[in-house]
């Protein structure tokens, strides 16, 4: 994961967490002690978080107007709904889920088109080919014909 901003910190090993707390250890004078270090961009980035979390709104006049609008429900409108909708369908992202949602649905319409198996004819086909119903030359013929009548 990569937080914009923040440079990434090398991964510790469990190996190099062992030799950080035998040198503590031996640095404490055979204390236990837990040792604690923040990194100096993870303590700015704190300052930072609460700097903005204690900013008046006054610094920026977007953030009232805005608070202003959800209040008086100016984004509950129709047309605003639908602008954002609008924005949100036309992203590239959702594209490509509207493609899939398509490809599934006319897969399940397909399959409302294939019939139903049903046992009787499968019975009845397994004796036939039992009894080699199938291997007579005019069953074969007719079978054929109805294939290439099928095809066209």
């Amino acid at each position: 994961m990569r937080i914009d901003g923040v440079p990434n910190q090398p991964k510790v090993t469990q190996t190099n967490q062992r030799g950080d707390t035998a040198r503590a250890k031996k640095a404490g004078g055979g204390r236990g002690a837990d040792v604690v270090e923040i990194s100096q961009s993870a303590q700015d980035v704190a300052e930072l978080s609460e700097a903005a979390k204690s900013a008046p709104d006054e610094l920026n006049p977007r953030i009232g107007e805005i608070r202003a609008k959800v209040q008086s429900g100016h984004y509950n409108r129709r047309e605003v709904i639908e602008e954002v909708a609008g924005s949100v369908m036309e992203s590239s992202n959702m594209r490509a889920v509207v493609s899939e949602v398509t490809e599934v649905r006319s897969a399940q319409r397909a399959l409302t088109d294939v019939p139903e198996v049903r046992a009787d004819v499968v019975r009845d086909a397994q004796q036939k080919v039992a009894t080699n119903f199938y291997d007579q030359p005019e069953i074969r013929e007719g079978t054929a014909q109805g294939f290439l009548y099928e095809m066209m």
